[in-house]
């Protein structure tokens, strides 16, 4: 009964029931991308391919134009031991003697009142080498870092 009926509505349509197609594609056709209308300007563009060759030397380039791109921004002076480290005089490393009563945060608090003292504290104990116990007694010699 369906079928009838679909064939019925096919006939009044006025198109046949079997569509022949022959295999061949038209130049529009084959031209035409996907979403696309036959007269847009794109649509004569083929897609881009790329083989890995190709993928290689893209990466490449883009990987030396970044590299390019922030050594003329940020430039030599970011790498340790640039050159304002090593272009004057050092100053010689200042030692302070511990008074009694006195702890490590007094110390970084009077060295570089202008920093965080738990920074100083922390480069106190490393130029030390107190890793292992960072307790202080009076008349112990300690380094202080250069500020």
């Amino acid at each position: 009964m369906i079928k009838q009926l679909f064939e019925d509505v096919l006939a009044f349509s006025g198109r046949p029931l079997v569509e022949h197609r022959t295999g061949v594609r038209s130049k529009m056709h084959s031209k035409s991308r996907r979403g696309e209308m036959p007269g847009s300007l794109h649509s004569d563009r083929p897609p881009i391919r790329l083989t890995r060759r190709g993928r290689a030397v893209l990466v490449a380039f883009t990987a030396t134009v970044t590299l390019v791109f922030l050594w003329l921004t940020v430039g030599p002076g970011a790498f340790a031991g640039s050159r304002e480290s090593r272009g004057g005089p050092s100053r010689p490393a200042e030692t302070v003697v511990v008074e009694p009563g006195e702890t490590l945060w007094d110390i970084a608090s009077a060295a570089d009142p202008g920093s965080d003292p738990r920074l100083v504290v922390r480069r106190i104990i490393d130029l030390n080498g107190m890793a292992g116990d960072p307790t202080v007694h009076p008349g112990q010699e300690l380094r202080l870092p250069s500020s």
